[in-house]
């Protein structure tokens, strides 16, 4: 169990203050039970100088914002103030980063509880491989938040299914108490909603219906929500790509419902024009999450012998996008000719 239930406050690293992470912070440090340090990277400079200017649908504007400390980069622990709660917020993109290294300084082994606020079906499994004595704790966010050089705009309410990603070498009454500690916390201001749950895999798969199917293929067309149903895609692509996720998720040993993708759909009105987070970031030029968000569910699906071939059309398309914008940032070098195979 960690100490951190013994503190008046506890120590919280958040790494990756994007508007995710950043409207984590505000949740956070506003419960008047943890003091946050935010670990940023390109706006460094700008939040330091001047702190965030927020404008929220929770929080109302918050000029001049900052959490009890920014830096910029993740820092080493120490033995004399070491975190309770390390809480990830950056994009899981392996082709550029490795989330395990990037967080590991801070991490001390039998203390830090780490909280993964991503996205993504079974991001888990590495983290819990990496620090086999820390709790490990997930929450798929269904917040609607963008930061630019430190301006966020927060214009759909902050909530989370937040639960234990178990450790079979842990012990479960103290994953749970660290669950509701941290729970506590975020909610402690009382405006953001992180509500406990039993099964976290089973809201991640009722996510990836959702952001596997409408983030990945708004991205590959580049229509947004409303635009890819408009012209028909609704009922070609959207729907009978959420009923082969429905299937992956059904031979994982998770029964979604019969009205799961109506839910979904429902979910996001059709007068609702919006450009989901994956088309932002091809707007952006930003490498996606391409494997976190659909290619880790159709890993399970060739495990589990599920056909799905609209899924698999769309990853193809979806590394096809991911190439080019890998190879724009430098990331990777285009080949100056494929070979023939290539295009078979």
């Amino acid at each position: 169990m960690s100490e951190s239930t013994h503190q008046s406050k506890r120590n919280v690293l958040v790494i990756g203050a994007g508007g995710v992470g950043t409207m984590a912070c505000v949740a956070l440090e506003r419960s008047g039970m943890a003091s946050v340090t935010a670990a940023l990277r390109s706006n460094y400079e700008k939040v330091l100088r001047d702190g965030f200017e927020i404008e929220s649908v929770d929080h109302g504007k918050l000029s001049g914002w900052r959490p009890s400390h920014v830096v910029n980069k993740v820092p080493h622990v120490s033995a004399e103030s070491p975190f309770d709660y390390v809480v990830v917020t950056l994009k899981t993109i392996p082709e550029i980063n490795n989330i395990v290294e990037i967080i590991a300084p801070s991490i001390t082994p039998n203390r830090t509880t780490i909280v993964l606020l991503q996205n993504g079906i079974y991001i888990e499994p590495p983290i819990i491989d990496a620090f086999q004595t820390n709790v490990v704790l997930s929450g798929p966010s269904y917040i609607g938040a963008h930061q630019h050089n430190g301006h966020v705009i927060h214009d759909d309410p902050d909530r989370y299914h937040l639960g234990v990603f178990h450790n079979p070498k842990l012990d479960p009454e103290d994953e749970r108490r660290n669950l509701e500690d941290f729970a506590s916390i975020y909610n402690g201001a009382g405006i953001a909603h992180a509500t406990i749950v039993a099964d976290i895999v089973h809201y991640r798969w009722r996510k990836a219906l959702w952001n596997g199917i409408f983030n990945t293929m708004c991205a590959v067309t580049q229509l947004d929500n409303a635009a890819i149903r408009r012209f028909g895609g609704e009922h070609s692509l959207i729907r009978p790509g959420m009923a082969e996720m429905a299937k992956i998720a059904q031979a994982d040993g998770y029964n979604l419902g019969d009205k799961v993708i109506d839910e979904m759909v429902d979910a996001t009105p059709i007068e609702l024009s919006f450009r989901p987070s994956m088309l932002v970031d091809v707007d952006k030029g930003n490498p996606l999450e391409v494997e976190v968000v659909l290619g880790n569910a159709l890993r399970i699906a060739r495990q589990k012998g599920v056909q799905t071939p609209i899924l698999d059309n769309t990853y193809r398309f979806l590394k096809l996008v991911q190439a080019r914008l890998l190879a724009a940032r430098g990331y990777i070098s285009e080949p100056k000719e494929l070979p023939t195979a290539d295009f078979i």
